[in-house]
């Protein structure tokens, strides 16, 4: 009795091992290929003074007392912010300040 089940065991593993794929060949369908996800982009990063510009390009490429409340929220910087920003993109002629308190970006979008 243990060698007939020994046999019918064995016979039974061998046939485990020899399995076919019918999904290559039924009604001449393809197995689907392997599907591979791809890394999301990831999202761009602006800094502070990056963000001001975009804000500032975004209101017609000027910054004055008329639109400085929605240049601002654009940006996601406050009052401070720009005060400190302002300077520093002057010095690198990103921007020119106007006599009148406006800012205006001089950037290839803006000329």
């Amino acid at each position: 009795m243990i060698r007939t089940t020994t046999v019918v065991a064995c016979l039974g593993l061998s046939a485990c091992s020899t399995v076919t794929d019918f999904r290559t060949s039924v009604g001449g369908l393809v197995a689907p290929s392997r599907v591979t996800s791809t890394p999301a982009p990831q999202p761009q990063i602006l800094t502070a003074k990056e963000r001001l510009l975009v804000a500032i390009e975004g209101q017609g490429c000027e910054l004055n007392a008329t639109n400085v409340n929605a240049v601002l929220a654009d940006a996601v910087i406050n009052r401070e912010e720009l005060l400190q920003l302002t300077p520093q993109l002057q010095s690198e002629g990103r921007v020119e300040v106007a006599g009148s308190g406006a800012i205006r970006s001089t950037s290839a979008i803006c000329i």
